[in-house]
């Protein structure tokens, strides 16, 4: 693989699609439909986890990752739960 691409996924692409999600979490807030901030948030960190995965040759990004899922799992049942026991 090329050193550019890791580059590129190390300072660009990670960082803007955990930005991005930060700022959807919060625009989603703002808006009072903080439910569905919070899971595009998740699925943004989880998109840059996964294209981390692409440039390592360890496997602490690939438990790192698989830390992202579990909390992105939890996070949605719970919140999941939350709203229905509110109906």
């Amino acid at each position: 693989m090329p050193d550019w691409y890791a580059t590129a996924l190390a300072v660009g692409v990670v960082p803007a699609l955990a930005a991005i999600g930060v700022l959807a979490a919060v625009a989603c807030a703002v808006r009072g439909d903080w439910r569905t901030g919070v899971g595009l948030g998740l699925d943004l960190w989880l998109a840059a986890g996964l294209l981390t995965l692409a440039t390592v040759d360890t496997w602490i990004p690939v438990a790192t990752v698989i830390v992202i899922v579990v909390v992105r799992q939890v996070a949605t049942r719970v919140i999941d739960r939350s709203a229905r026991l509110r109906a």
